[in-house]
């Protein structure tokens, strides 16, 4: 059975812990993309939730050898600053739409 993993910025990951998750902590330094392939060559998690600003600093090839495996699925997530505030960000939804017809649109809420 494939495990879940969380990775964030340094000192991020705490409430994650409380939880009970498995966590990773990235810095600028951190390859992330280096990252994501041990991950994925390791087998061991299926479903990676991965902050959103760490994922867009990872290399599209290795997204892409990812993505051709299946596994793991990588979930972007945003995590607030401070307490109560909101992070806009771009919604996975309409990312992945852009992705797959090439096209970006807009959705109204």
């Amino acid at each position: 059975m494939a495990d879940f993993l969380v990775i964030t910025d340094r000192g991020r990951s705490l409430g994650f812990k409380c939880a009970g998750l498995d966590c990773l902590e990235a810095d600028e330094k951190t390859d992330i993309s280096a990252l994501l392939l041990s991950i994925q060559n390791e087998g061991r998690y299926g479903l990676v939730a991965i902050e959103e600003a760490l994922l867009d600093r990872a290399l599209e090839a290795a997204l892409k050898r990812i993505r051709k495996k299946g596994l793991p699925i990588l979930i972007p997530i945003n995590i607030p600053r401070k307490w109560g505030e909101v992070e806009l960000g771009e919604s996975p939804v309409v990312r992945l739409i852009r992705r797959a017809i090439g096209y970006q649109i807009k959705l109204k809420r």
